[in-house]
């Protein structure tokens, strides 16, 4: 999805998009030879099985039928696990996000006059979103043609909804393997452009504020690696939750980019049913660049805000997701402000 208010912006913009997608996006090149690497060893497991099938004279049906409805106990029995412990997490984040809200509020109320007397540029409402769903795929399932492998399924979206004093983001990634050994990781990529006119007095910025907040849930289970592997690790980040944030301004007519805020805001790591808590209202990260005014070359102002979600699966019968979608949670995104002072 892509909303569009202000056409003059729109090839900064996409230069905006492509720098901070840029990290995110995988080598062509490189994902045409993977899947051919897989194809070749999906073909040569085959054959080998079917030669040996054929020499020893086996009937191998049987065998996969039993270790079909062992599977289906099992899958059964996760699923179930799976599903209490998400009900208890959701419940806790909706509690969340209901509280944090309500903290936020008071803040700002009590704390009013002194934001209004901090120097800030500060942008409210977007004029450009732009969201990118990817869900999950299967790359690699062992099977047979005695039973018809089940690939799994896979669900990714990434929606937007208003809010009078800001934007709510949606994003939701969903995987279950099943008989799939080896699969791709799901994704959202989301972001915000803001837009502003120079300042009458050039601004030095000392530090940069994201009104967020997030509540939502997060879900690993391993399955059963395929391949060498005997068990999957606890110690790799499958699942993360990244922001980035751009400023751009033109500059002597040209347009010029700085980034200024790159941080991993949930990093997934092993098993795991639980929430995610995001609250960076009250947080600044440093930065250093000074905005211009018009009388030395200042125009227009752009801020870029990106959040990308990404949830990766092990193995056969995982299950793994990032939800901000589920019954009232979301991520609340409330501004962009610029610390510092005129010069």
């Amino acid at each position: 999805m892509t909303t569009q208010s202000n056409a003059a912006f729109t090839d900064p913009i996409e230069e905006l998009r492509r720098l901070a997608r840029e990290p995110y996006e995988p080598s062509k090149e490189l994902l045409r030879l993977r899947h051919r690497i897989l194809s070749e060893r999906r073909r040569a497991h085959q054959s080998i099985i079917e030669r040996v099938t054929k020499q020893a004279n086996v009937d191998l049906q049987p065998i996969y039928e039993e270790a079909q409805r062992r599977n289906a106990i099992k899958r059964r029995y996760v699923t179930q696990a799976v599903e209490r412990l998400e009900a208890k997490a959701f419940e806790g984040a909706r509690r969340d996000k209901e509280r944090f809200h309500r903290v936020r509020s008071d803040f700002i109320r009590t704390f009013r006059d002194l934001e209004q007397s901090t120097p800030q540029l500060k942008f409210h409402q977007p004029i450009a979103s732009s969201g990118i769903a990817t869900p999950g795929e299967c790359n690699y399932i062992i099977g047979s043609a005695c039973s018809p492998p089940d690939p799994g399924g896979y669900e990714a979206r990434a929606d937007f909804g208003p809010d009078p004093v800001g934007i709510w983001l949606f994003p939701i990634i969903k995987t279950d393997t099943g008989d799939c050994d080896d699969s791709r990781d799901g994704s959202t990529l989301q972001d915000l452009t803001y837009q502003m006119g120079p300042p009458s007095s050039s601004f030095a910025v000392s530090s940069v504020r994201v009104d967020l907040i997030a509540n939502g849930v997060a879900t690993s289970v391993f399955g059963e690696p395929g391949g060498i592997f005997e068990e999957c690790s606890n110690k790799y980040v499958h699942s993360f939750i990244d922001m980035s944030l751009f400023i751009a301004q033109q500059v002597n007519g040209q347009w010029q980019q700085w980034p200024l805020v790159s941080d991993r805001l949930f990093a997934g790591q092993g098993e795991y049913v639980k929430q995610i808590r995001l609250t960076l209202s009250g947080q600044t990260y440093p930065a250093n660049i000074v905005i211009r005014k018009p009388d030395v070359g200042g125009g227009d102002l752009l801020c870029h805000l990106q959040i990308v979600c990404s949830a990766g699966a092990c193995g056969a019968d995982a299950r793994s997701g990032i939800d901000f979608r589920h019954a009232d949670l979301g991520m609340f995104v409330g501004g962009v402000s610029l610390l510092g002072d005129f010069v």
